[in-house]
């Protein structure tokens, strides 16, 4: 949140799991709504309304995280 709000080019969110009852106590960006669907998915339209000219992507699979070289 702090580096969209300070204007970087942009932020790639990478994150694999599906959100659980249990990410709703530390991330304010899911609701109970959003679990069972990628966290990743989730926050990333949120975080790109935080600043419209820093761009937010997420990459949602695990080879994503183990290879990034990758998108």
């Amino acid at each position: 949140k702090n580096l969209i709000l300070s204007g970087i080019k942009s932020v790639t969110v990478h994150d694999s799991v599906a959100a659980s009852w249990t990410d709703l106590s530390s991330n304010f960006y899911l609701s109970e709504a959003d679990i069972g669907r990628n966290r990743a998915e989730v926050c990333v339209p949120q975080l790109q309304e935080l600043n419209t000219s820093v761009g937010v992507h997420c990459h949602t699979s695990q080879a994503d995280l183990l290879n990034p070289g990758t998108g």
